[in-house]
C-alpha cells in the first residue's frame, strides 16, 4: 500500500490489520506500527493529519500496448492453424515443438502471440 501525506511524502507500507474504521501499517525502517482511522470517510493518521491511501487492489497495472506486428505470424503457421481451426483435429502433427519452431523462426518483426 502507498500512505501519501499533505506535504507530498509518500511511503509503501504492509497492511497488518483493518477494521471498519483502523487499520493497522507496518513502515520499512520503522519499529512503530502505524494506525491510521477513517473519519467521514477520509484517512486520518494518529497525528490527525488527513492521509491518502492507496491499497495494492486499487493500483491501475499498465497492461502493454499490442501493435499489429505483434500479431503477425509465419504464412505456414498461420495456414497450419487455421486448417486445425476448420478440420477440428485435436493435433497438429507439427507437435507442441514444431508449432513453437516455426514461431520462433519467425522475423523478430513477426512475432507470434
Amino acid at each position: 500500500m502507498i500512505i501519501q501525506y499533505t506535504n507530498g511524502e509518500a511511503i509503501e507500507g504492509l497492511l497488518l490489520a483493518r477494521t471498519e474504521k483502523t487499520i493497522r501499517v507496518a513502515t520499512p525502517g520503522e519499529d512503530e506500527v502505524l494506525e491510521f482511522t477513517c473519519v467521514n470517510g477520509t484517512w486520518v493518521s494518529e497525528d490527525c493529519e488527513p492521509v491518502r491511501i492507496e491499497f495494492a487492489w486499487q493500483r491501475k497495472s499498465r497492461r502493454p500496448v499490442v501493435t499489429e506486428a505483434d500479431c503477425i505470424c509465419r504464412p505456414e503457421l498461420a495456414a497450419r492453424l487455421i486448417h486445425l481451426l476448420w478440420s477440428g483435429e485435436e493435433e497438429c502433427g507439427f507437435g507442441v515443438s514444431g508449432v513453437a519452431a516455426l514461431a520462433l523462426d519467425a522475423a523478430p518483426w513477426q512475432r507470434v502471440v
